[in-house]
């Protein structure tokens, strides 16, 4: 399944970029997804563990805590924490953003 979304740096910004999401693997942890967006690819590994929520961006070396799926802001910020640039970790915020609507993490 493919899925679009609408990403952007900030709220008031008017730059804003499509993404797509290549669902893998949605029916049970840990999720799987591919997302595109601005040129950047990201193989996205998603779970829960004992104490939260977890991703895992194999392709980037990038791992970090999660909120849940739909907690944009903070999710974001754990992501702008890693080595990807701003750009990126919004693309990808957005993308969870999008797939809490089809996941229950």
């Amino acid at each position: 399944m493919s899925i679009l979304f609408q990403a952007k740096t900030s709220e008031n910004s008017r730059s804003s970029w499509t993404g797509e999401i290549r669902t893998l693997q949605i029916d049970h942890e840990p999720f799987e997804v591919e997302v595109s967006a601005r040129g950047s690819y990201f193989h996205l590994l998603i779970g829960s563990h004992a104490y939260g929520n977890y991703i895992c961006i194999p392709n980037w070396d990038v791992g970090t805590e999660l909120a849940q799926l739909s907690d944009f802001f903070w999710n974001q910020e754990r992501l702008r924490s890693t080595k990807l640039k701003k750009t990126d970790a919004c693309s990808v915020a957005y993308a969870l953003l999008e797939l809490s609507k089809y996941i229950n993490l």
